[in-house]
């Protein structure tokens, strides 16, 4: 029973969170979301490596490049983020930053030694490919209010009720909220029951459904903040080898790390209550998986002016580890009575049962009164599930200029449509073991194509970079994603120094991207309102290489 209570728990978990970017198929395109990666010399030229050979970057890009390498080399990649989000909810503009220093990537190349056509058949060397590469930082703050005179969160807490079925009603019985309450005190099996002891919804009938939100009808002053951390990673193994100069072909192999954290808080107070002032929301949800990716490439170079180049990338097959909480915190107008008349599930042993869970309880005559509410929660959810992210399929041109320079250009295919959730743990929310949530992402998302432009001109030791990489809009133009384009362009530049023995290089990135968000979503549409979000994106990334 305390396993189905479970389960039922994170069915509403992951129905709220669906308005707040939290739901299995937003957090399956996180995970597989693509920036520009590598060296700070492949990420001042738009990312992209699948026809450029010779650098660090085709450990977890091309590794066809790795034939390229005539010598050995050891480099490391810091990195600062900032990230500013302008959200505009409620006719009210608020921005909100976050920033982040990371390792971005240390590697290392080991070149080989056979350098001879003849006594090898026509292989003349390769390298293998060793390092640690960061591919998404999840650090963010979203922050967004106004006051709004058409709903409250409190609405959204009572259709959940609503919805929620027992036996052949619909609707959750204040009697079960009441079995919650004396079993398990103020952390509780059920969302909807810390919900109603929250003093957030009211009952209409004896038997407590259909429910209202309570100060229905009052304007709520409203304020929301969304923070995250994360990322995701991989250590990574790749080889190269070259075939007469002409034709080269590499391998790797790549275990993956991803972890995730994100806490979302609503704050609420109305104006003129009648019964509660207002009241904290609290959602939390921690992820972290482990998983493997392959990958393979080819690069022709037909003669010493043009390259081509192309690579698949399988996807990688996540397990991920789940734990997800909610908690709340109510404010009193004035006391709040406890009687038969406004309780449907009154009974002497009532303010017995809500002091022993550490409510303030006075009496005025035979009446009960509610003085202070504690801090209420539910019970931590955890479970396990898989995800398996896109296929992704590169192809580039590289045209060179002797040593002076050159330009190139990448198509990258993301299969988005392909992911899939799956699992076989009793706890884990039924749609992902029935097919569910695929089925949603085949519904919300598309296969795109990212192209990526960029080039490096040389004068002696010192070579200027600039790029370009444009991110295709993966939702599918339904109607709750109409008239908003998520697509994003990324403009990066940079220089670097090379001399026989090291190097160093410099980039910097800008991207700007929108995206809306809402904190919940209400049956009649026009009752709740999105913040629409304007996100700026800076990074600096330094490389420093050696040669050995």
């Amino acid at each position: 029973m305390k396993r189905l209570l479970y389960v039922a728990a994170l069915l509403v978990v992951s129905q709220a969170a669906m308005a707040q970017d939290n739901s299995y198929e937003s957090l399956s395109r996180l995970f597989s979301q693509s920036n520009p990666q590598g060296s700070a010399r492949m990420q001042a030229m738009g990312g992209n490596h699948s026809a450029i050979g010779a650098d660090i970057s085709n450990i977890t890009g091309n590794p066809a490049g790795l034939g390229f390498y005539t010598r050995s080399e050891l480099s490391i990649t810091p990195q600062f983020n900032q990230i500013t989000n302008s959200s505009q909810y409620l006719n009210n503009t608020q921005n909100s930053n976050a920033s982040q220093f990371s390792v971005g990537n240390l590697s290392a190349v080991f070149a080989g030694r056979n350098r001879n056509p003849v006594q090898s058949g026509g292989w003349q060397g390769g390298a293998w490919g060793l390092g640690y590469s960061r591919q998404n930082l999840f650090k963010n703050s979203i922050r967004f209010g106004g006051r709004n005179n058409q709903s409250s969160m409190a609405d959204y807490f009572a259709e959940l009720a609503n919805n929620e079925a027992t036996g052949s009603q619909q609707g959750v019985v204040v009697d079960d909220f009441r079995r919650d309450l004396e079993n398990n005190g103020n952390v509780f099996d059920y969302p909807t029951s810390m919900f109603y002891y929250g003093l957030l919804i009211d009952p209409t009938s004896q038997k407590g459904y259909p429910y209202i939100g309570t100060e229905q009808g009052k304007a709520a002053n409203q304020s929301f903040l969304s923070t995250s951390t994360g990322f995701t990673s991989s250590w990574n193994l790749s080889y190269g080898a070259n075939y007469r100069n002409k034709l080269y072909v590499g391998l790797g192999l790549s275990l993956a790390r991803m972890n995730y954290t994100n806490t979302k808080t609503m704050n609420e107070s109305f104006e003129n209550a009648a019964a509660i002032s207002g009241f904290s929301y609290t959602n939390d949800l921690t992820t972290s998986g482990n998983g493997f990716t392959l990958k393979g490439g080819l690069i022709y170079r037909p003669n010493d002016v043009i390259r081509l180049g192309v690579s698949v990338t399988s996807p990688t097959w996540y397990t991920i580890s789940e734990s997800a909480g909610q908690s709340l915190q109510t404010s009193l107008a004035r006391p709040f009575l406890i009687n038969a008349e406004t309780n449907p599930e009154y009974t002497n042993n009532l303010p017995t049962a809500l002091r022993s869970a550490g409510y303030g309880i006075s009496y005025q005559g035979t009446s009960a009164l509610i003085t202070s509410v504690p801090n209420l929660s539910i019970l931590p959810f955890e479970s396990r599930y898989r995800l398996r992210t896109p296929m992704r399929l590169n192809g580039g041109v590289g045209i060179f200029f002797g040593k002076s320079g050159f330009i190139s250009a990448d198509a990258e295919y993301v299969g988005y449509s392909g992911m899939k959730l799956s699992s076989n743990d009793n706890n884990a929310d039924g749609g992902l073991r029935d097919g569910y949530y695929t089925g949603v992402i085949k519904r919300t998302y598309r296969n795109v194509v990212n192209l990526k432009v960029g080039g490096e001109y040389r004068i002696n030791n010192v070579s200027v970079r600039a790029g370009a990489s444009y991110y295709q809009d993966p939702y599918q133009q339904i109607a709750q994603f109409n008239n908003l384009d998520r697509s994003r362009v990324v403009y990066s530049g940079g220089v670097g120094y090379k001399t026989n023995n090291f190097y160093i290089d410099g980039t910097v990135l800008y991207s700007q991207q929108n995206s809306a968000y809402s904190p919940y979503i209400l049956a009649d549409a026009t009752t709740y309102a999105s913040a629409r979000i304007k996100n700026q994106t800076t990074s600096a990334v330094l490389t420093i290489g050696t040669y050995f």
